[in-house]
């Protein structure tokens, strides 16, 4: 292994950096089922909504 070659850190760090990328989706981490950033709604990465809206009948509230 050609260690005192600069090109071998080159590499070796470009590789680090592409397995970190290809890792990062398959980690569970809270951060990431905060919220779903390109979502026009207000929805989690989940599928929950995060406001519900309240059910009324004949304008009176229900539960």
């Amino acid at each position: 292994m050609p260690i005192d070659d600069w090109q071998f850190w080159i590499v070796s760090l470009l590789a680090l950096v592409a397995l970190g990328f290809v890792a990062k989706p398959l980690l569970p981490l809270k951060s990431r089922q905060v919220r779903c950033g390109g979502c026009p709604s207000n929805q989690t990465k989940d599928g929950e909504n995060e406001k519900r809206a309240s059910l009324t009948v004949g304008g009176k509230r229900v539960g």
